[in-house]
């Protein structure tokens, strides 16, 4: 059993530094306000990522990276709200 709980961090640690090659900080900070606009501009969750993820690769991101991004800017989001109401 420990071997796995072993390999599995090395797994996340592997995928956390992927995450952090394949979306620097600046790509989630354009994520992040580009979400901030979408929230304005439309209502439904769906349409407000599909903007997002078009903002990004209309600047030339793939879309795959795209999609990473907007889904942590989300969670990013989240997270603030989050601490802003406790």
């Amino acid at each position: 059993m420990f071997t796995f709980f072993s390999k599995l961090g090395v797994w996340m640690k592997r995928a956390f530094r992927l995450v952090q090659e394949v979306v620097p900080d600046e790509m989630l900070l354009m994520a992040v306000l580009w979400a901030r606009v979408a929230a304005e501009k439309f209502t439904d969750n769906a349409k407000r990522r599909e903007f997002v993820v078009q903002m990004l690769m209309a600047r030339g991101i793939p879309e795959s990276i795209a999609r990473l991004a907007v889904e942590l800017a989300v969670q990013f989001i989240k997270r603030e709200l989050r601490e802003a109401t406790s």
